[in-house]
């Protein structure tokens, strides 16, 4: 249970430390608690989008998705938590293939999935907090107008939400050009390029179905 607890602590809030995580826990079923931290924090935005539906709040930004906008948070409460294990393997993989074609032969797709989903899950957990909040208040009988009014205007919760986003896309940036970015000592290069092409493909494949 201390291993579990140690390993959930480091994978969310220490994004510095992942690459020793990998090596500390490679025996102890690394891969496995990865995917299901991920899956975890999917089940977090699905329960928060789940409140948001439920208080009949709609997204207020342009969607992606050929979704209707007042069902759209049921939508996503369905499909986050497939769209998120999807989507970290098909980053996984691309970051595999790339690091191949670069001469990176001696890394093994489990350890950059462990890597990406390491990097990932910080990046979520500091994410999901300004999801959680927009529930809260939701559910405390916030309107749409009032929240929009709230988020627009400059004050304690505008910067608090862009803090929040901003810090977990420097979590999930430094993780990755901490761990994968210093996977080869012979090219650097390449694992610093797969890093930052496998986060900016992550963050696109998020930005479709987040809001």
């Amino acid at each position: 249970m201390a291993g579990l607890k140690k390993f959930l602590i480091t994978a969310i809030l220490k994004p510095w430390r992942h690459s020793g995580l990998y090596g500390e826990f490679r025996t102890q079923g690394v891969g496995f608690r990865t995917g299901l931290l991920l899956v975890v924090l999917g089940l977090a935005f699905s329960l928060t989008s789940i409140a948001q539906a439920a208080c009949g709040h709609f997204p207020a930004v342009p969607v992606i998705l050929p979704l209707r906008l007042e069902n759209y948070f049921v939508w996503q409460a369905l499909l986050v938590v497939p769209w998120i294990v999807l989507s970290w393997f098909l980053v996984g993989l691309l970051a595999r293939g790339l690091l191949g074609l670069m001469g990176v032969a001696a890394v093994s797709l489990r350890q950059v999935l462990v890597l990406l989903g390491l990097g990932f899950s910080s990046f979520l957990f500091l994410l999901w907090i300004p999801h959680l909040l927009t529930a809260v208040f939701y559910l405390l009988g916030m309107s749409q107008k009032e929240w929009v009014d709230l988020l627009s205007q400059p004050g304690w919760f505008q910067t608090l939400y862009l803090v929040l986003i901003v810090l977990a896309i420097l979590a999930g940036w430094l993780s990755l050009n901490l761990s994968l970015g210093r996977i080869s000592k012979k090219r650097r290069l390449a694992g610093f390029l797969v890093a930052n092409l496998g986060f900016l493909a992550w963050l696109l494949l998020l930005a479709a179905i987040m809001r």
